[in-house]
């Protein structure tokens, strides 16, 4: 049951930690600061100058800043890294070992159009050719050219040469590693332009490991059990380029040693012959690439977010952090693969949000990555907020802005607060501290304390609804192919536009929706015929969207169609999938479509809330405790807004001022602008 009395005064567990990379020398002081400010806690590291983790000085400062938290009631977790991204332990984990530096793969594409013999040299920047071959192109037509992929001739190659005789109409592919570094956003950072481990490579992560949390272990044996969690920070692939005014000259994907091998003991066939698919291709080149990016997934969640995991729990501990560019599924390829395996291997799933303003605020942001919190069944996930997308707007009203951001998130399965939101500390005690940041002690208090009772409220809960909406990772792996030109949109955004506008719609609706992939279809499935009522994760399926995408699994779409046979609301947005990701063949779909707004008005609403009668967005969530009902009311706009409450008589919990009040049906109650409330019901 709810509990007011905590609700007054929240527990300091449920309050924001502020990311604390650097100390004052009487970092005593500062602790005595953080707490008097209201804070639970902090997120910090080995100190990072004069040799991080290998400075035995540090490793003592470190424990005895970790003591004094303990002393001071101060909760602590543990940042991996001596800056950004993480994986490089400020240069330790490559110092010696340049081969576990990240890699990337690229092709060499050499047409004859008439015989001619052809003879590459690796360049300087290149590491070695690990595959060359050669095809027969057909020309049916004067403006087609199709290359004839299940007609390979290997090429005989050095580690630095081709050489061979093309006939006419003959293409040659070479294909070639080099270190991925340049043009990534390991770059494009406040830290170093050092390089980066490879995040799919074991050997690599465990050289991490060895440089970077060890170390710390053996001073201070149970530094990770105390803690929180391990928070790691946006390692990725770095094969993509991130700025649109920058072209490269290699456009690669992702590489290990034993990549190939990998591919043959995963799917029972050589990637060899199919490996210009990975880089262009037509629709026979669908099923090659959602292969591809599916072992790449596996491969990083074994050994970065899987070994790392494991390394936490053996010492007590949780591994957690967040990753790069959550926001957009095509950078969910991009960066990893397949983001989603990444982070259910992770001990606690995080996110991180820049646009700490509403009118910028993605709701993907979370519901993504709730996916995984429900699979898990995880209590929520890690927030890191860091207010630095579009300053000038977040700046207009810096503690209003936040405090509707925390609602948006907490209504998507954040219950952990980690914050670039920082705290100004130059009026305290007569100047004894001089950091700025946003807000002074009485503001400062007041934001854990609206954090802290949104937590509190919300811990070990999860968000109960029966409107799902299909999340298609094999469109964008299908799409994705590697290119040499910058920029963090570039390719087909198609399928990510259409989640977005699902996503808009559904829940500026004051609705709520879970995503959902083809594992959750298959227990959709399950469900349904062993009870004859589908369900996912314990929630009863009612609706599931499809939003506009290319390519699909073949069992995906038979799922679905079982489903509405069965009486589920299956609608597709657009025209629907044409190619089946198993095979790249054509889809016959057996579907209704709808558009985003036709979506939006079939999305089962609650009589308990009526639309609010003068207009205005309350985003909504059901939630289920020992018997309560609670429901949570989230105001994005900047204007208050009143609706009426048709439920059972319950009371409304205000996390603004710890206030509990009776609320009756038929009763008016007005949400503040940019704030949250509370229904509790029977």
């Amino acid at each position: 049951m709810s509990d007011k009395r905590l609700f007054q005064d929240p527990p300091r567990k449920f309050r924001v930690s502020p990311m604390t990379h650097e100390w004052l020398p009487d970092h005593r002081l500062q602790m005595e600061a953080i707490r008097d400010y209201g804070f639970g806690g902090v997120v910090t590291n080995v100190p990072r100058n004069n040799g991080f983790t290998s400075n035995p000085e540090n490793i003592e400062r470190f424990d005895e800043i970790l003591r004094d938290l303990d002393a001071a009631g101060l909760s602590y977790w543990i940042y991996d890294e001596a800056g950004y991204p993480s994986g490089r332990g400020g240069g330790l984990t490559l110092e010696g070992h340049p081969e576990l530096a990240a890699k990337g793969f690229y092709v060499h594409r050499r047409m004859a159009y008439v015989p001619e013999h052809a003879h590459f040299r690796l360049d300087d920047q290149s590491d070695r050719i690990v595959w060359a071959a050669k095809y027969p192109v057909e020309t049916p037509g004067k403006h087609e050219s199709f290359v004839c992929y299940d007609r390979m001739t290997a090429v005989p190659f050095t580690d630095t040469e081709v050489e061979c005789d093309l006939g006419e109409k003959e293409i040659l592919y070479v294909f070639c590693t080099k270190d991925a570094h340049e043009g990534s956003h390991a770059t494009h950072n406040v830290c170093s332009f050092l390089k980066n481990i490879n995040i799919m490579d074991k050997r690599a992560v465990r050289r991490f490991i060895e440089c970077c949390f060890e170390p710390i272990a053996a001073r201070t044996p149970d530094a990770f059990a105390r803690a929180g969690g391990v928070f790691t920070d946006e390692p990725s692939l770095h094969v993509t380029y991130v700025r649109e005014y920058e072209v490269w000259p290699y456009a690669l994907a992702p590489w290990m040693d034993g990549l190939f091998e990998a591919y043959e003991a995963e799917y029972g066939e050589s990637l060899l012959p199919l490996l210009p698919l990975i880089f262009e291709g037509r629709t026979e080149a669908y099923p090659v690439r959602v292969r591809f990016h599916e072992l790449v997934g596996k491969l990083i969640a074994e050994a970065w977010s899987g070994q790392l995991s494991a390394w936490c729990e053996a010492h007590g501990g949780a591994f957690s952090g967040h990753y790069l560019l959550e926001e957009r599924m095509n950078q969910h390829v991009k960066q990893y693969g397949n983001y989603i395996r990444v982070l259910k291997s992770a001990s606690y799933p995080g996110i991180d949000v820049l646009p700490c303003y509403p009118e910028g605020f993605k709701y993907a942001t979370t519901k993504f990555a709730q996916m995984v919190v429900r699979k898990k069944n995880s209590n929520g996930m890690m927030v890191e907020i860091c207010p630095f997308d579009n300053v000038q707007a977040f700046d207009q009203a810096p503690l209003d802005n936040m405090a509707c951001v925390m609602g948006l998130l907490y209504l998507g399965g954040v219950r952990i607060t980690h914050s670039y939101f920082a705290a100004d500390y130059t009026g305290w005690r007569e100047g004894q501290i001089r950091i700025g940041g946003y807000t002074d002690r009485e503001q400062s208090n007041w934001f854990n304390e609206y954090v802290g009772r949104m937590g509190l409220m919300l811990d070990g809960l999860h968000n109960r609804c029966s409107t799902f909406v299909y999340f298609p990772m094999e469109d964008a792996q299908a799409k994705h192919r590697p290119c040499h030109e910058g920029g963090f949109r570039t390719g087909d955004n198609t399928t990510d536009d259409a989640l977005q506008l699902l996503a808009d719609g559904i829940y500026d609706a004051g609705r709520d929706f879970y995503y959902i992939d083809l594992e959750d279809l298959q227990e959709a499935r399950r469900t349904l015929r062993e009870t004859g009522c589908a369900s996912v994760s314990g929630n009863a399926v009612k609706q599931v969207f499809v939003p506009s995408i290319l390519v699909m699994y073949r069992e995906a779409a038979e799922i679905l169609a079982e489903l509405a046979a069965a009486g589920v609301t299956v609608r597709y947005m657009g025209k629907g999938p044409r190619y089946a990701a198993e095979d790249g063949m054509r889809l016959e779909l057996q579907a209704e479509f709808a558009t985003v707004e036709e979506i939006c008005a079939l999305v089962s609403g609650e009589a308990d809330f009526p639309e609010p009668a003068a207009g205005g967005i309350l985003l909504r969530g059901r939630f289920e405790r020992e018997g309560e009902v609670i429901r949570m009311l989230v105001n994005k706009e900047r204007n208050a807004v009143t609706i009426r409450y048709c439920g059972p008589d319950g009371e409304l919990w205000d996390p603004s001022d710890g206030s509990v009040s009776p609320v009756t049906s038929g009763t008016e109650i007005t949400v503040p602008a940019l704030r949250s409330i509370f229904v509790v019901s029977k």
